[in-house]
């Protein structure tokens, strides 16, 4: 009986290579067959007609670990221990009426382990129709077929974590909305403007209705222009924030005082207060800026302000009219005794006495025109800020000087008295806290206004308490807000400090 000597093919009885090729053999030569059956990636598997194993070429080795030497004659169901999706008999039948038979199989390796193939069966019969034997063709699916239970397993995981997140999402929006109910109840309950926006204020996300209240604005206005808010900022007052929010803002947040000018033309005194939010670690990406009308506040402390003036303008016009008046008689007195106990030795005693009175006198003059230092003219800051260096320099006997390039008149009396204070301050901590030896006073004109800077040569800038709770420099920071100015402390190189004011020269 002719048998393929090829390694990778071998047949049984009845299966002939050569002569006229059977429908089975797929061609004409043995050689040419055996070529195909050993490069295929299928299992081969042909069987007799008793159901035995004729043929089982080399990818059935390579799965089923079972040589073709050892396959032939054997029953596959037993030697595989196959398990079938149906009967056995039921598939045979099916296969004895269709001539074909396709499925999924179940079969177990020499080693052991369970392999999942697709099976598709063939009858074959020859020209007059006998039966030759069944064409038995396998496709391993165990890999898919993992893969695909690891996907359903993926799937279901996946399909019970997102319900698991949709529900714990639908707490969290109900949360949300809650909390945002809650929140703009609060936000509108409240007289302040709450708005959240961007660093810059050039993007609204939420204004409260009590910007409507205070700008004479609508909310939505400030929405389809996030900068409109600083056309209802006083014109005086207007260039100061442009400037300021140009600026990079503070992790510490603003606090700033400026007017609002509604439509009515009525004008509301504000303070603006801001807070950057970080809203992940890159940084801050959102402001929150809190308003406030202190327009009754502010009339009540500029009342204040107004009656301290007006009482050491009193003070010190009784220490001048008054007491050194009264000092003075003092010292007529005594220098008439004088003359009267010469040449009595206690003549000069006398002496003393009155020299001692006028010093008082001349000290009493000075603490005058501290307490009223201005003239009520436009030009007063001018001779007042000159008369506060030439004292500062006798009285302390350091150099102390006042520059003025330009002609800076401040028409407004509060304004110059105003600045006049907050450079009599500034001399004051630059003598007493500083240990200043040398002071220049320097009053200027710039493109926005005017500016007063009192630079010192000192012991430098303060600690970050006395910068940020001092009375003195809190009174400065307020009185310069008064005239709609700005008010800092910056270092003087090499050494010292600066003191500087900007100011509206149309103030108030």
């Amino acid at each position: 009986m002719p048998t393929n000597q090829d390694p990778g093919l071998t047949l049984q009885d009845g299966w002939e290579l050569s002569g006229e090729p059977h429908r089975l053999l797929f061609g004409r030569h043995s050689h040419g067959l055996a070529s195909l059956l050993r490069i295929i990636e299928d299992c081969v598997i042909a069987r007799g007609k008793d159901g035995r194993v004729v043929l089982w070429n080399r990818a059935a080795e390579e799965l089923y670990g079972w040589k073709a030497s050892e396959a032939l004659g054997k029953l596959p169901e037993l030697l595989l221990k196959t398990k079938f999706p149906r009967p056995l008999s039921d598939i045979e039948s099916e296969l004895q009426q269709a001539g074909r038979w396709a499925g999924e199989l179940s079969h177990t390796t020499r080693a052991g382990e369970t392999v999942v193939v697709t099976s598709k069966w063939s009858l074959e019969t020859d020209a007059r129709g006998d039966v030759l034997g069944i064409l038995q063709i396998e496709r391993n699916l165990t890999q898919q077929r993992r893969l695909e239970k690891e996907l359903a397993d993926a799937c279901g995981e996946l399909g019970r974590l997102t319900e698991q997140r949709l529900v714990e999402l639908q707490g969290s929006n109900e949360a949300l909305i809650e909390s945002q109910a809650r929140f703009q109840q609060v936000a509108e309950a409240i007289q302040d403007v709450f708005c959240l926006t961007n660093l810059r204020r050039t993007s609204v996300l939420y204004v409260n209705p009590a910007y409507e209240q205070l700008w004479g604005r609508p909310c939505h206005s400030l929405y389809a222009d996030p900068r409109s808010w600083l056309e209802g900022i006083h014109a005086e007052d207007r260039p100061r924030m442009r400037q300021l929010f140009s600026e990079p803002i503070s992790a510490h947040g603003y606090e700033h005082c400026y007017r609002v000018v509604r439509p009515d033309c009525s004008v509301r005194w504000v303070l603006d207060r801001g807070f950057p939010v970080r809203e992940h670690a890159a940084g801050f990406s959102r402001m929150i800026s809190i308003v406030r009308d202190i327009t009754e506040r502010r009339e009540l402390e500029k009342e204040l302000l107004a009656i301290s003036e007006r009482e050491q303008r009193r003070m010190g016009q009784e220490l001048h009219d008054d007491l050194c008046q009264q000092l003075a008689g003092i010292e007529f007195l005594s220098q008439a005794l004088q003359h009267e106990l010469q040449p009595h030795e206690t003549a000069a005693k006398a002496g003393e006495i009155a020299e001692l009175i006028r010093c008082a006198i001349e000290h009493t003059r000075q603490l005058a025109k501290g307490l009223m230092p201005l003239e009520p003219e436009a030009e007063g800051l001018m001779h007042g800020l000159e008369a506060l260096a030439n004292r500062t320099s006798e009285r302390f006997q350091m150099a102390c000087g006042f520059e003025c390039p330009a002609r800076v008149p401040v028409a407004d009396p509060a304004a110059s008295t105003h600045l006049y204070r907050i450079a009599q301050e500034a001399v004051s901590n630059a003598i007493r806290h500083g240990n200043a030896t040398a002071i220049k006073i320097v009053l200027a004109r710039t493109p926005e206004g005017g500016r007063l800077s009192i630079l010192d040569n000192g012991k430098g800038l303060p600690g970050a308490d006395a910068i940020s709770g001092g009375m003195g420099l809190g009174i400065m920071r307020y009185r310069a807000d008064m005239i709609g100015g700005t008010f800092g402390i910056e270092s003087n190189a090499p050494s010292g400090t600066m003191v500087v004011c900007t100011f509206p020269l149309t103030a108030w």
